[in-house]
């Protein structure tokens, strides 16, 4: 069986696997794995630059909207997916040494079953149970188009596995459960008109719909049994989900003690390892304690664009953290990446490439791979920037403008 993720029994036998050991080995011997964490963001530089096949027509000019690491139980944590225009891409960051490589790549065509266009959310959705692959699977989740459709692709197949229609406004954001809770079935999606739908995405089956009132951000409950939103006027509700949704009342809404954000939209939610993560327009950055529910974080990133009301929608942004949830990588509008110490929320690191977009400067989504040796961003006409250590640098040298801006590579 392959050690680690889709794609990786095609490197078996090159020299990345050595290097990935003697990575591992690093790890294994650190006595204090956070601080060698710290020491990899600290020194990350602009390396690697993926130009994206995205749609030149695309109302948000070929932005690059999403990019979402593959955080679910399992042994897939080496990829992680994009969006932008009407495709969907799925990269592996871990095996390839420099390189990123594509594994799947999906373009939102009109067909007989949909009608195509412009994606504008996605999310990893957990396979277990549900895929007969030998070596495992990745399953994405990626919504929008001209029929605001949801569609779950099967990275080891290359296919559109399951279909679900039913919103009638653009949606915002999509989120699911996994197999450490009770529902790893359950999808829920967000739309413009405050309208959340849960699917069971395994059957295709619509098994409810709710009114959540103004909220543009989402994210699903650890243990499948509620979800999280994130609002136009500040505020995080929590929404308990019943077992049978067509046969109960609608959930209720309860506001959670986050008020970081004043009356600033909340337009990205990050659920990981036991903390709820917000982030507002202005750049608040929020860190609630799902056990005791109280805000243990507060700190604003920089230079954040504020949208106006009417290009909200448009505007949304997101961010990242590692799956330990100790880090988060979030940009802002003129092109920066910082990372951060989730713990005391004390900046590690502030990455600027040598390059200016001009308009197109916004960060519009950020990550940090597992292992916090690569940091990802994207900003720019369609654009993928990656941020790495490179051990053949003087450690005397802050790497704060890289050794020179990289040529762009097509996807």
């Amino acid at each position: 069986a392959a050690p680690d993720g889709i794609a990786s029994y095609h490197v078996m036998n090159s020299p990345q696997r050595h290097l990935r050991r003697a990575r591992e080995a690093e790890e294994q011997a650190a006595t204090d794995l956070k601080r060698l964490k710290t020491s990899f963001l600290e020194k990350v530089i602009p390396k690697t630059i993926i130009r994206e096949q995205c749609n030149p027509t695309a109302k948000l000019e070929r932005s690059v909207r999403a990019l979402v690491f593959n955080q679910l139980p399992g042994n897939c944590g080496n990829l992680f997916a994009t969006i932008g225009g009407d495709f969907a891409t799925v990269y592996d960051d871990e095996h390839f040494g420099d390189h990123v490589a594509v594994v799947c790549q999906f373009k939102n065509e009109a067909t007989d079953h949909t009608k195509g266009g412009d994606l504008t959310a996605l999310c990893w959705v957990d396979p277990s149970g549900y895929t007969a692959h030998e070596l495992g699977d990745a399953t994405l989740a990626v919504a929008g188009g001209d029929d605001n459709a949801v569609q779950v692709i099967s990275v080891a197949d290359g296919r559109v596995v399951s279909l679900m229609k039913g919103h009638t406004s653009s949606i915002l954001a999509v989120a699911a459960g996994s197999s450490e809770g009770k529902h790893p079935e359950r999808l829920v999606s967000l739309d413009a008109a405050g309208t959340a739908v849960v699917w069971n995405w395994r059957t295709q089956a619509k098994l409810g719909a709710f009114q959540v009132g103004d909220a543009v951000a989402l994210a699903v409950k650890p243990d499948g049994s509620g979800v999280y939103t994130g609002h136009k006027g500040g505020v995080v509700k929590a929404w308990t989900l019943p077992e049978n949704l067509d046969e109960t009342p609608s959930p209720k809404g309860v506001a959670l003690g986050v008020v970081c954000h004043g009356k600033n939209p909340v337009d990205c939610l990050v659920v990981a390892a036991g903390k709820l993560f917000s982030k507002s327009v202005d750049g608040t950055i929020g860190v609630l304690d799902l056990g005791s529910g109280k805000t243990v974080q507060t700190w604003k990133v920089e230079d954040c664009v504020k949208p106006g009301a009417k290009d909200l929608l448009d505007g949304l942004t997101g961010f990242g953290t590692d799956p330990a949830g100790e880090f988060l990588a979030v940009g802002n509008g003129e092109g920066e990446v910082a990372t951060y110490d989730v713990s005391t929320g004390q900046v590690i690191k502030i990455v600027e490439a040598d390059r200016d977009f001009k308009h197109l400067n916004l960060v519009r989504a950020a990550g940090v791979s597992r292992d916090c040796r690569h940091v990802h961003a994207a900003f720019g006409p369609g654009i993928v920037w990656r941020f790495e250590v490179v051990p053949e640098l003087d450690d005397e040298d802050d790497g704060t403008e890289g050794p020179g801006t990289p040529p762009e590579e097509d996807n």
